[in-house]
Order: structure tokens, then sequence, then C-alpha cells
């Protein structure tokens, strides 16, 4: 049992001492901050990596709209995607694929109009997740971000805890000598929720970033304008 002990005291102390690290009131300051930034910088990170997954469907759109006539083999055979100088995704070869597969299934008519149908639902072959429009890692984002501001928290307060135990037992029977240490205890302590309120405001804001985003890009593919084949084959 004695080496368990002398590991679990070993850990212990190793918490400790990252504990200290979160001592006074400055330091939730610091760390609010690192927060704060985090949260702008992984929401800029984002709405990249999200404007690049639309860019080509956007171009996709764009073109389909601009032809303004019936889908037909000559159209599908002649339309030009993807757009020179663009900085498409890495998401984009996927939709490419999954657009070409689309087409390979259009129907053609006998007529002079030899207008495509195709047998396959338009909002299936071309949803939002055969597009690869999703949130992905970024859904974990928010509650990362209570979690971290939660850890923290919790650290700074047993660093406080700590201080203001070694300053009670110094301060010996000496009633101002405690009063001031459980001042300083309860100083320090609400200091540390610094921390907590800023994982948690980073962690609304975010969700709310991507709330949006969601709402931006509806999942039904004819609101993508996409879907707008369906409507004209």
């Amino acid at each position: 049992m004695e080496p368990l002990a002398g590991i679990g005291a070993g850990f212990a102390q190793a918490i400790l001492g990252i504990a200290d690290l979160l001592k006074g009131t400055s330091a939730p300051g610091l760390v609010a901050l690192v927060l704060f930034g985090a949260t702008g910088g992984m929401m800029l990170a984002a709405q990249i990596l999200f404007w690049r997954a639309c860019s080509y469907p956007k171009d996709l759109t764009y073109v389909l709209k601009r032809e303004q006539r019936p889908i037909t083999r000559a159209l599908v055979t002649g339309l030009h995607i993807p757009l020179p100088k663009r900085n498409y995704g890495p998401v984009s070869a996927r939709q490419m694929r999954v657009w070409t597969a689309f087409c390979e299934e259009f129907l053609y008519t006998s007529d002079a109009s030899g207008r495509a149908a195709s047998p396959i639902d338009p909002a299936l072959a071309l949803s939002r997740e055969a597009l690869g429009l999703r949130l992905g890692i970024w859904r974990i984002v928010p509650g990362t971000l209570v979690g971290i501001g939660l850890v923290l928290t919790f650290l700074g307060l047993i660093a406080a805890l700590r201080g203001a135990g070694v300053s009670i037992t110094a301060s010996g029977t000496d009633p101002d000598m405690v009063k001031k240490a459980l001042s300083d205890l309860l100083t320090i302590a609400s200091a540390k929720f610094i921390m907590s309120l800023a994982g948690l405001t980073g962690s609304i804001v975010f969700g709310v970033f991507l709330k949006s985003w969601v709402g931006s890009r509806p999942s039904e593919p004819a609101k993508l304008q996409l879907g707008e084949i369906g409507t004209k084959v």
C-alpha cells in the first residue's frame, strides 16, 4: 500500500502545484482573456472552414440560376464547375463526386426538349450529410469551454483554500488575523469564478454562432437552391 500511497501523494502534489499557478486575482483575469481570445479565434477558423465548405455548392447554384433554362443533357455536360481561381475547401472534391453521381442518374425525355428527370429525390441525393456540410468537431467546443472554465475555477479555489489555511494557522488566536485571512479567502475565491464565467460566456457565444450558421444553411437542398434541380427535372 505504501507505493500506492506515495503515487497518490505525488499526484496530489502535482495538482496542487498546478493550482498554485492560479493564486491571486490576476491569474483568473489572464485565463478569462485567453478563453475569450480562444473563442474568437475558433469562431474565425470555423467561419473560414464553413465558408470554404459551401463555396462549391454556392458556385453550382450560381451557374444553374444563371442558365435560366430547364435541365437537359447539353446543360449538364456544358456546366463549367468548378469556377476558375476559386479557393475550394477539402470537402469540395466530395461534393463534386456527389453532384456527378446525381447527374449520372438522370433520365432524359425523348421529345425535342430533352428535359431531364431524376429517379432520385434531390433532398436525399443532395442532403447536407451527403454534401459534407456538417458541424463535425465544432459541436464539442461549447461544452469544452464550460468544462475548462469549471476545472480552472476549482483549481483556483483549491489554491485559495490552501493559502487561507496557511494564513489561519499562522495567525494563531489573533481574531484580527483570522478575520483578515477569511476576508482574503473570500476575495480571492470570488475572483476564481471569473474563469467559470469566461468559459460559460464563450460557450454561449460559440453556441449561438453555430446555431446561426446552421440556420443560414437549411438542411433541405431545395432551400440551398441545389434542390432547384428537382423542380426543373
